[in-house]
């Protein structure tokens, strides 16, 4: 726009210094009279008209840039100011045909085709405001509102590209301008570039720390870059010291390791302590990475920890390890123990980046399940009666597998625990599908809500294990329960078993709780 809004609390142009809500009004038609030097009337009427738009009142605004168009209908800043007040005042009609007709006087007025293009994407004619930028851009390279303008156009076009190219060329020219950047980002979120989004929210909520979308984007972001178990993972006490015995059992002054899963670069760094020739570590995820990389220098043990930007399936043994690893260590499991792909992960890192006859931490995982129950437990599941009503009509909408969060209720284990699978990492060839029944029987009276499943890693053999059991609530751990639903809560009595079906796709377990005999 040729003029930028203010607030309306806006002194008014009556000159009296008031603000002009509670003023009298005096001016609401052209002070400037009609006399003297045209050249100075003119220029008088356009800055009165100004001053009136600046104010919020265009139809005074209107009276000043028509009687300047009167004195002067051959000068375009004439045409173009009555358009700003038409299309203040929501003439859209009119203010169309204002730019235009500025546009016939001078075809090269960039500012008039950004005007004119910022009407037609009002009225969605989105085309029509593109060709109208691209105009204004074409007679001025370096006219930064345009390229904004131009590249939430092109945002709504779905010409995500495009627009993140507008948006940079803007920004070269107006580098402050917090809200186009934060634009960029969605520009190359869309583009699918949710690394150069991040950064260009974090710069944009550093320019305007007021500036809400940005920084609630980035958040949004990082949740998704940097999933909050990240924290949880590297504060569990227990699970640090069962990697750390295994690779103090296992680290000799010549090993070298490949690590699968950088994280913080916590286990890379406990390897190079304990004495490793050579650690090499890989994370897929590019922000990550470079964390890491600055975080094991702050430790000052950049020049013993090599971090690699890219997934293991992309690592070459030559290449990237200097030679096939003595050592695999991978931390790359859900609470499920496969959601992450581990087992592609592992079976492709053991045939081509580890040694024949290689070891690797931990040696083995399993899942675990047990039967369960637990009054405070079940009010977070499932829901019955409330104040007097049936809601559990509500539970057939509910999903049969959940995630147990509150890790402040106790779970109540009414059977032994049981190995529903387990994945040598070693000695096992491959893993394919699996399917079994488990009979699960009933050690304890109680109301049985379903199967808690939990993981447990074995980490070395006859060394340490690792297992987040139910029963065991620890202050901070990445890896929580999940537990399968019966279709009602059921009362068991010793010696009864629950049949389950079992199975898993190499990346998902599943637990379908059949009933109880």
């Amino acid at each position: 726009m040729l003029t930028t809004g203010v607030a309306r609390n806006a002194p008014c142009p009556c000159g009296r210094g008031r603000k002009f809500k509670h003023c009298c009004g005096a001016g609401r038609q052209p002070s400037v009279r009609g006399d003297g030097d045209p050249q100075v009337r003119v220029a008088e009427l356009l800055r009165e008209g100004n001053r009136w738009l600046l104010a919020g009142v265009p139809g005074s605004a209107r009276a000043c840039f028509d009687l300047a168009v009167t004195l002067a209908p051959d000068r375009p800043e004439t045409w173009a100011s009555l358009g700003t007040a038409h299309e203040a005042a929501g003439d859209v009609d009119q203010a169309v045909s204002a730019y235009r007709q500025a546009l016939d006087l001078s075809p090269r007025f960039a500012e008039v085709h950004n005007n004119l293009g910022l009407v037609f994407r009002a009225q969605g004619r989105l085309d029509e405001a593109a060709a109208s930028f691209e105009q204004a851009l074409a007679n001025k390279p370096g006219y930064a509102e345009a390229h904004f303008n131009f590249g939430l156009t092109l945002l709504a076009q779905g010409r995500h590209a495009e627009a993140a190219s507008s948006y940079r060329a803007g920004l070269a020219h107006q580098p402050g301008n917090a809200q186009a950047r934060s634009n960029l980002g969605v520009a190359l979120e869309a583009c699918g570039d949710l690394e150069a989004a991040v950064a260009a929210w974090r710069e944009a909520a550093r320019q305007d720390p007021d500036l809400v979308a940005a920084r609630s984007r980035l958040a949004n972001a990082l949740g998704r870059l940097v999933p909050s178990w990240h924290v949880p993972m590297m504060n569990d006490a227990a699970r640090n010291e069962a990697y750390h015995q295994a690779l103090a059992r296992l680290i000799e002054p010549t090993t070298t390791v490949f690590e699968v899963g950088t994280g913080s670069g916590l286990l890379a760094m406990m390897a190079a302590r304990l004495g490793a020739a050579r650690v090499t570590t890989c994370e897929a995820e590019p922000l990550i990475a470079a964390t890491a990389r600055t975080i094991i220098a702050v430790n000052g043990l950049e020049e013993r920890v090599r971090v690699l930007a890219q997934p293991s399936a992309d690592v070459e043994a030559e290449r990237d390890l200097k030679g096939r690893a003595d050592l695999l260590v991978s931390e790359v499991f859900s609470s499920e123990l496969l959601g992450e792909r581990v087992l592609a992960s592992i079976e492709d890192a053991r045939r081509r980046l580890l040694k024949p006859g290689g070891r690797i931490v931990p040696v083995a995982g399993s899942i675990m399940v047990a039967l369960f129950g637990g009054d405070e437990l079940g009010l977070n599941l499932r829901v019955d009666r409330v104040m007097g009503f049936d809601l559990s009509g509500f539970n057939a909408i509910l999903p049969q597998r959940q995630t147990v969060f509150r890790t402040d209720l106790p779970v109540r284990l009414l059977g032994d625990d049981v190995e529903a699978f387990r994945f040598d990492f070693e000695r096992d060839p491959d893993w394919a599908p699996a399917r079994r029944t488990l009979a699960l029987k009933v050690r304890e009276a109680g109301t049985c809500l379903g199967i808690v499943q939990w993981l447990r890693l074995e980490m070395t053999r006859g060394g340490p294990c690792f297992e987040n059991h139910p029963s065991v609530r620890a202050p901070a751990s990445s890896w929580t329960r999940c537990v399968y639903l019966l279709p009602r809560p059921t009362d068991v009595r010793p010696g009864q078993t629950l049949t389950v079906a079992a199975g898993h796709n190499r990346v998902c377990p599943w637990f379908n709780p059949v009933g109880v005999t």
